[in-house]
């Protein structure tokens, strides 16, 4: 068999789905969706339990259920096949050393997204048959999640925009924004596979995140926010028509990011922009790390503490022991140790490249550089989770490693994707 005659029949596969996988596919997102935004909507602590817990395992039900047809493993590389079965097997290893059949954990495990066990098996994503139907659903995912945040932002605005410091409200600021907002920004990276009105959609709540961010001084939020803006306006660079519009467009951005950040820190007036600057130049999470080097010992550096793996850390009020450090790699070596972080990046360091450097459409780009900025936000942001941002990274880790979706045309891809004004 040819060349071509191998690309369209890789391709016929890679668009022909049939109404099982549909149902499917849909019934694991619907499963995420539940899930996620019954576990956001919880963290205002606003709103019963009993209703909302229930959407979430009926949520993993959905996810379970339907990940049990969806998984259909298949490996171009040869190398992100040995190193993916090596992560996940640490990962199951992670999980176990942490594991009990303790109610309390087992709550802790299933239904904290942030905190729980459930992030740990969002690499077996990667299992999952690579299809175009994957990739377009995703975006339909991202403008959902991107309505109930704005529909959220709505409803609890007094409790995301009061000016008085509380360390509950900017809580709710990081879940809402991380969990349900933050992954608008790849629909921006990608905004040429869609219609203006969902791009639309996704500008406005990244402008809301970015608002968030400054109200309730969450340095973290605005960090993503301002970076994601300049990776969309690069990838908006390098796919305009046009050079003199977009290239003015990302001077603006990145002008616009620099001014903006002179104002926050260094000249402002209203309070909460005074709390802002004061927690900007304040680094508060310099003493919680040198308690964290300090109590790990030397195996601790290798393999980790387990999922419930903690550190001496008196500045804690709740306690003298602490079970996450905000430093997201960090946090991967207390629970992991070293091979856990080495295993992760010998994966996700050479999809960056084959995305960004041997690719022929926007897609995988837009993918590599997503990869890139979670892996960019892991110092200053906890960003392993499980939520979709830490999902799109392992799709695009499947995409990045696929020499046939690399090597699909930017042309071709388009019309795949059919964007309706």
């Amino acid at each position: 068999m040819g060349k071509l005659e191998k690309y369209n029949a890789s391709l016929k596969q890679f668009l022909q789905y049939d109404r099982n996988e549909l149902i499917a596919i849909n019934v694991f997102w619907l499963g995420f969706i539940a899930y996620i935004a019954s576990s956001t909507i919880l963290s205002t602590k606003e709103m019963p339990f009993m209703l909302f817990q229930p959407l979430q395992m009926l949520g993993l039900v959905a996810i379970f259920s339907s990940s049990t047809y969806l998984v259909k493993p298949y490996f171009e590389s040869e190398y992100l096949k040995i190193f993916f079965f090596l992560f996940a097997f640490w990962a199951l290893v992670i999980l176990f050393r942490g594991f009990s059949f303790n109610k309390d954990v087992l709550k802790l495990i299933l239904l904290n997204p942030w905190f729980g066990g459930m992030f740990y098996l969002v690499p077996l994503i990667l299992l999952f048959r690579k299809s175009f139907l994957l990739y377009k659903k995703i975006f339909s995912v991202i403008i959902i999640l991107s309505v109930i945040f704005l529909l959220y932002s709505l409803m609890f605005r007094g409790i995301l925009t009061e000016v008085i410091p509380d360390d509950r409200n900017r809580s709710v600021v990081e879940y809402f924004t991380k969990s349900l907002g933050i992954t608008a920004l790849f629909m921006l990276f990608t905004h040429m596979y869609h219609s203006k009105t969902k791009n639309l959609i996704a500008f406005v709540t990244v402008l809301v995140v970015l608002v968030l961010g400054v109200i309730r001084a969450r340095r973290g939020v605005l960090f993503m926010g301002v970076l994601g803006l300049l990776f969309a306006g690069f990838l908006y660079f390098i796919s305009a028509k046009s050079k003199l519009v977009s290239g003015t467009l990302l001077v603006g951005l990145l002008l616009a990011a620099i001014i903006g950040g002179v104002y926050v820190f260094l000249n402002v007036e209203l309070e909460a922009l005074y709390y802002l600057q004061d927690r900007g130049v304040t680094d508060t999470r310099t003493g919680i790390e040198v308690y964290f080097y300090k109590d790990m010992q030397g195996l601790d550096w290798v393999i980790g503490r387990g999922m419930l793996g903690e550190y001496y850390c008196p500045t804690m009020e709740s306690g003298n022991y602490r079970g996450t450090v905000e430093t997201d790699y960090l946090n991967m070596i207390l629970k992991g140790g070293i091979i856990n972080l080495i295993l992760l990046l010998v994966i996700i360091v050479p999809a960056i490249f084959l995305g960004l450097f041997n690719s022929k459409n926007y897609l995988t780009k837009a993918f590599a550089l997503w990869i890139l900025f979670w892996l960019i936000n892991t110092h200053p942001s906890t960003v392993q989770v499980f939520t979709l941002n830490y999902i799109l990274v392992w799709l695009g880790v499947g995409a990045c490693y696929s020499s046939f979706v690399r090597n699909i045309p930017e042309e071709e891809m388009k019309s795949f994707f059919k964007p309706v004004d």
